[in-house]
């Protein structure tokens, strides 16, 4: 028993690390300042980094442009089946645009054939388009089909603040300064100065700033008027470009073949075309599902009244026209008397069918085929 008692004295006897509870009630506290004093550290850091680097710049965002996009996958389309010898440069007044063209291969040349596509398509659009192009060729046809440009989109007009919606405004702010009144007088008075302030600054601005971008959008901005007229005076241009270059190619007897919205300007353009030249020998006019253009002048019932050479008016399954305005056509023609004039309802059978070309390349048989000159 003594030496076990012994051993528990010796052990008893070692030195252990005490602890007061003044250093024990310290100790959470020293934690808590070194943290805050951190925290103060790194704030200051970074409104030091953010004094010094410059402010973050928005991204800048890309702006889609699916009309350029659609006509420059068919011309790189076209590229990837080595068929790039059909794409050529055309020149309308300051702008350039491409031309799909294909030389007949018959051996009997009969004439050239201008080909306008509808409103968001190409100048290979599978309906109607791309059939057309490629086989009229095989019956001595020389084609060209043209890109169109894109009609003017609108923008919606600025809604301004109207009477109502500043007489709210009033009114919460007055019954927010009677609030404030209710709860300290001073406070309230004082928020009153400084609001009639803020009211009285922003209506001089505000009176400015419509003006100043009212002038900027005029002066450098076109009216709905002129961005309608530019784009119909671009669309002749494009298909009096067309028709030169048939000229300089040889092709001196050409058709118009117009699919949808662009109908009535190839009428126009035949109508240009007899009102200059007082005649329109060599130029014939194939119009499938057309339709009323919201940007014509003139509708297309009353350009194909003036019109003295034959026409072609087909109409599909895939017409989008009302049977109003078809009547209105055939009616129009028939009171002057344009028996040149006809017009094939083909219900069963689609824009791209065999039917529709075969329709076509018979009248053109019939109608426009011409001789090749010595």
């Amino acid at each position: 028993m003594k030496p076990m008692f012994a051993a528990i004295m010796i052990l008893l006897a070692i030195p252990l690390p005490a602890f007061s509870e003044d250093e024990q009630s310290q100790a959470p506290a020293l934690q808590e300042t070194a943290s805050e004093e951190a925290a103060t550290e790194k704030s200051t850091r970074e409104a030091g980094d953010s004094e010094d680097s410059p402010a973050p710049v928005a991204p800048m965002r890309a702006v889609p442009y699916p009309d350029s996009e659609r006509h420059q996958s068919i011309i790189e389309h076209l590229a990837l089946f080595q068929r790039s010898d059909e794409v050529v440069t055309l020149v309308a007044g300051p702008d350039s645009f491409y031309g799909l063209f294909l030389r007949e291969q018959s051996g009997r040349p009969q004439g050239g054939a201008l080909i306008l596509h509808d409103i968001e398509q190409h100048g290979h659009w599978p309906e109607l388009v791309a059939p057309l192009r490629e086989a009229l060729t095989d019956y001595g046809w020389t084609t060209l089909a043209i890109e169109l440009p894109s009609a003017p989109v609108e923008r919606l007009p600025v809604r301004k603040p109207t009477e109502s919606t500043t007489g709210s405004s009033e009114d919460n702010t007055e019954s927010s300064e009677d609030i404030a009144a209710e709860d300290d007088e001073e406070a309230g008075q004082q928020q009153v100065e400084n609001t009639e302030d803020e009211n009285t600054e922003p209506d001089d601005n505000s009176n400015d700033e419509p003006v100043e971008s009212s002038v900027s959008e005029e002066e450098t901005g076109l009216t709905p008027e002129q961005k309608r007229k530019a784009y119909t005076d671009g669309i002749a241009e494009r298909i009096r470009s067309g028709l030169g270059y048939l000229a300089s190619r040889g092709q001196l007897n050409n058709v118009l073949i117009a699919h949808g919205d662009s109908a009535v300007w190839a009428a126009n353009a035949v109508q240009t075309r007899q009102r200059e030249t007082e005649n329109s020998n060599g130029l014939v006019l194939v119009l499938v599902d057309p339709r009323e253009h919201p940007l014509s002048p003139l509708r297309l019932s009353q350009v194909l009244e003036t019109l003295e050479v034959p026409v072609l008016d087909i109409l599909t399954a895939d017409a989008r026209s009302s049977s109003w305005q078809d009547k209105q056509r055939i009616g129009a023609m028939k009171r002057r008397h344009r028996d040149r004039y006809q017009q094939i309802h083909l219900s069963s059978a689609s824009a791209d069918s065999n039917t529709v070309l075969r329709r076509i390349r018979g009248w053109l048989r019939t109608n426009a085929a011409g001789t090749e000159l010595p």
